[in-house]
């Protein structure tokens, strides 16, 4: 076991905090002449009131949220060019990102150690992760941008009870951004490095009663090994009106459509090229009565689709082609008869359908999905909240599921400190491919049960310097088991799914954001974990999953038209196998932006500033260095 679990944390969190209190009040005073005498003028911000989504499935105020939960600053990432999901990604506690080489490559996330089929991915309040669409999904992250959301949270920890299958690890909720005010737009366009080339586009704008968004993005670049080209489109919009003041309806769309040339690993020559499309579409309609209660009712509808060919455009492997394609019906109602009360309950409905195309020429699965959950949040005196919920699925291939939570959050005004414990469980229902199995490699199995996780993690946030300066800690522990994997059969077809596996996972999350001055901001991040394989009589750690990551960024509005920044990001002490260790990392990113004139930005950035030579993924390359540019018109 790792030492940590007898260490002396809360001393040295006191250390930690101590130190940055220090740096920051030294750098602010150190800064404060210069300030005068520049007089460089900032931009000036609209500061918006601070509010979680994820942690209840409706807005709270952070300071009785007992999760951990980091709300990406979109708006900074932009300033740091950050443009796609998996780069954005990397900058929260506890999430590792792992590519399989070049730019639009698939990408594995992981959350507190969890496996890629054990992290949900929700967008507009729809489910779009699962394990049948682990194999395609992994495209979610690794060609997607950012642009056309609103707001990124990951919440970490196991959440089954507030969101069903696959939220074991964590859940990260993404929405499509709103549209209000007088029409405006933005148009970017740039290339760099590797042949690259992207563009994106967006508008928004509305009235009293109607609001509209929609941005279209472009990407193409060759990388830099041969027979590696990437080309991609993403889309959103967002329509949403009020014919009442007490109804809100809307419609959502978003689509992906990806070319990426795979040349396979540097052992193992595969060259081929992966299409892969994924569509999603949701209409919504909520009622208000006021305050007092919300009812909302969404349907979605969700389809990916993945087809493997070879170079000369043939089908190259059996089973090359999928498609999953999803039916979603979700009603969610928010009772706050107080300001100490609220309570959220809900039912949702998913039906599925799996299409495969090669060896036997087709086949079509189908799988309904039925749950209903309800969770309190109690806020009895003005320090302390109490959070308490249940939840009940029903699968038709694999049997039924029932997930809780409960969590406290304590706040001692005086110092401005919260101290946060929850514990929950966790599951992962079977794919269908894995219940029914799939020609000619896998064996159906009618007793596969879900997988399981039970999870829980303390920790503190502090807010200093009058909110210039905030902190967070937490340790958390995550134990699996029933775990879903391939295991070879006698008698059957070479492998059969099974619940054989366990494994445990712990850790220690920091964060910490400070505004060193009015113009200088410092935002950094770091993960202590470990993920063991228990199935056997002694632990073995999981390939992949760094024990130590960080990453670090910081931005300086020079004037009010120049910015600059640096960010770091670093992978340590990762396994291939039992024994083979792979390299450690350390990336170093550089961007600065002027607006030339009003409206007018020019961007430069340059990627692996450094040229360190690295592997995400063994035999898997990353890029080599890359310097980008740009140009931003705001209309």
């Amino acid at each position: 076991m790792p030492s940590f679990r007898r260490s002396r944390f809360p001393g040295l969190l006191l250390n930690v905090i101590a130190l940055a209190t220090t740096f920051v009040s030294f750098a602010r005073a150190q800064t404060t002449t210069i300030e005068t005498a520049s007089a460089a003028p900032t931009r000036e911000t609209v500061q918006l009131d601070k509010y979680v989504v994820s942690a209840s499935r409706t807005p709270q105020d952070p300071k009785y949220v007992s999760s951990s939960v980091t709300v990406l600053p979109l708006e900074e990432l932009a300033t740091a060019q950050v443009s796609d999901l998996s780069t954005a990604l990397k900058q929260a506690p506890g999430v590792t990102v792992v590519g399989y080489g070049g730019s639009g490559s698939a990408s594995t996330v992981y959350i507190r150690g969890g496996s890629n089929n054990q992290t949900l991915v929700v967008v507009d309040g729809v489910r779009m992760s699962s394990r049948q669409t682990d194999f395609m999904g992994r495209g979610i992250v690794g060609n997607t941008g950012i642009g056309g959301f609103q707001r990124i949270e990951i919440l970490r920890g196991p959440q089954g009870t507030l969101y069903g299958s696959s939220a074991m690890g964590g859940v990260i909720v993404m929405e499509t951004a709103r549209g209000c005010g007088a029409t405006a737009g933005v148009l970017t366009v740039g290339g760099g490095s590797f042949q690259t080339a992207y563009g994106q586009a967006g508008v928004q704008g509305g009235t009293k009663n109607f609001g509209y968004t929609a941005s279209l993005g472009y990407g193409s670049t060759a990388n830099y090994r041969p027979d590696n080209d990437s080309k991609h489109w993403n889309y959103a919009t967002r329509l949403e009106g009020k014919p009442t003041e007490s109804l809100l309806v809307g419609i959502t769309f978003r689509g992906v459509q990806d070319r990426y040339e795979e040349p396979g690993s540097i052992s193992y020559k595969a060259p081929g090229a992966v299409d892969s499309n994924g569509y999603l579409a949701s209409a919504y309609a909520e009622f208000s009565a006021g305050d007092v209660f919300k009812s909302r009712l969404t349907t979605g509808w969700h389809q990916s689709d993945y087809f493997w060919l070879d170079l000369s455009g043939s089908p190259w492997a059996a089973n090359a082609y999928y498609r999953n394609t999803r039916n979603v019906l979700d009603w969610q109602n928010t009772w706050t008869p107080s300001a100490t009360v609220t309570v959220v309950a809900g039912v949702n409905a998913d039906k599925s359908f799996y299409t495969y195309k090669g060896s036997p020429p087709v086949g079509v699965l189908k799988d309904d999905a039925h749950g209903v959950y309800l969770s309190s949040d109690l806020h009895l005196v003005d320090q302390l909240s109490i959070t308490a919920g249940l939840r009940y699925d029903h699968f038709k291939t694999s049997g039924n599921a029932t997930t809780g939570r409960l969590g406290s959050a304590w706040r001692v005004e005086n110092t401005d400190t919260k101290f946060r414990a929850t514990v929950g469980t966790g599951f992962s229902a079977p794919g269908m491919t894995e219940r029914f199995g799939q020609a000619p490699w896998y064996a159906e199995n009618a007793s596969l049960r879900p997988e399981k996780s039970t999870g829980w993690d303390v920790g503190v946030d502090q807010s200093l310097l009058e909110g210039d300066l905030t902190i967070e800690a937490t340790y958390f522990q995550n134990k699996f088991h029933d775990m879903i994997v391939a295991n070879p059969v006698v008698g059957l077809r070479p492998f059969q799914y099974q619940n054989i596996a366990r494994a445990r996972t712990e850790g220690v999350e920091f964060a910490a954001s400070a505004k060193l001055t009015h113009s200088l901001k410092l935002r950094v991040a770091s993960t202590y974990l470990d993920v063991y394989d228990t199935t056997g009589t002694q632990p073995a750690r999981v390939a992949y999953k760094p024990r130590k990551s960080g990453d670090a960024d910081l931005q300086w509005q020079a004037t009010c038209a120049w910015t600059m920044g640096t960010g770091v990001h670093y992978v340590a002490d990762r396994m291939r196998t039992a024994t083979d260790r792979i390299s450690d990392y350390s990336t170093v990113r550089l961007y600065t932006s002027y607006e030339v004139v009003k409206n007018l930005t020019l961007k430069l950035r340059v990627e692996n500033a450094f040229d360190h030579n690295y592997e995400e993924i063994y035999g898997y390359p990353a890029l080599s260095r890359g310097v980008f540019g740009g140009v931003e018109w705001r209309f």
